[in-house]
């Protein structure tokens, strides 16, 4: 699963290791560097792998702390910390994406990621949809199919439809399982979406978990159950369940 790279710096320990804490709970996050040394700061974040800085008014004076946001907001998501409750609201026009003041409650905390995700969401499908739309343009005509764009470490993967086998269910994530790949591939979009993408594509439903494409099954197999057993090209076993045994039919035409 890709994360977000997360750097703290606060001359507070305390501050820091809270911070590190509470993104334990969160899975979208890693903690990659926790500093209160401000030298280390600009550098680390200049790396072009850090996503969002949190950063304390104690580490750095006025006119450093207008400097630094100044020069890393526009590529970096920065969460200003502060005990003055002014400062901190006055860092909104440097450009931070949101403040806290310290000491601060879990649930501040929460609305903090809840706000962070959706700034980073939405930076992330924005170039998406660009490619989409350019991809578009070289589509001809009830010929081409759509691929899957998917954000990866450091990059934007073009997936072709005819390289998925199977797609499988990771609660607001899929996994896209592909022929030429041993590990899968993981994709912010929910099953039900992907379905909707991928049915035209001859992938059906087989589980309330798994899509699956009907090219890429060799073999059905019935259990005691009334459930069958679904082998794949490739050798992956999966689960046909009763409640999808309409499906059957769209296997076997």
């Amino acid at each position: 699963m890709n994360k977000y790279n997360v750097v703290i710096a606060s001359a507070n320990e305390k501050t820091r290791l809270n911070i590190k804490q509470l993104l334990e709970f969160h899975f979208d996050f890693e903690a990659v560097a926790l500093t209160s040394n401000k030298d280390d700061v600009l550098g680390v974040c200049l790396s072009g792998e850090i996503d969002v800085l949190f950063i304390d008014s104690n580490l750095l004076s006025d006119e450093e702390q207008s400097h630094l946001i100044e020069k890393l907001s526009s590529n970096i998501r920065i969460v200003y910390l502060s005990e003055n409750s002014i400062q901190a609201a006055n860092a909104f026009d440097l450009g931070v994406i949101d403040y806290l003041i310290t000491p601060f409650c879990s649930e501040r905390f929460q609305k903090c990621i809840r706000k962070l995700l959706r700034e980073l969401n939405r930076v992330v499908e924005a170039p998406m949809a660009h490619i989409q739309n350019l991809l578009s343009q070289f589509q001809l005509p009830n010929t081409a199919k759509d691929p899957i764009v998917v954000k990866d470490t450091g990059k934007i993967r073009i997936i072709d439809t005819d390289d998925i086998l199977w797609v499988g269910s990771a609660g607001n994530y899929v996994e896209l399982h592909l022929s030429d790949e041993e590990r899968p591939i993981l994709h912010r979009e929910t099953l039900s979406a992907m379905l909707d993408k991928l049915t035209s594509h001859g992938f059906i439903r087989i589980h309330r978990s798994s899509l699956v494409k009907k090219q890429s099954i060799t073999e059905l197999k019935p259990t005691d159950n009334g459930d069958y057993l679904v082998t794949l090209k490739n050798g992956d076993l999966l689960n046909l369940s009763r409640r999808y045994k309409q499906s059957m039919s769209g296997i076997l035409t």
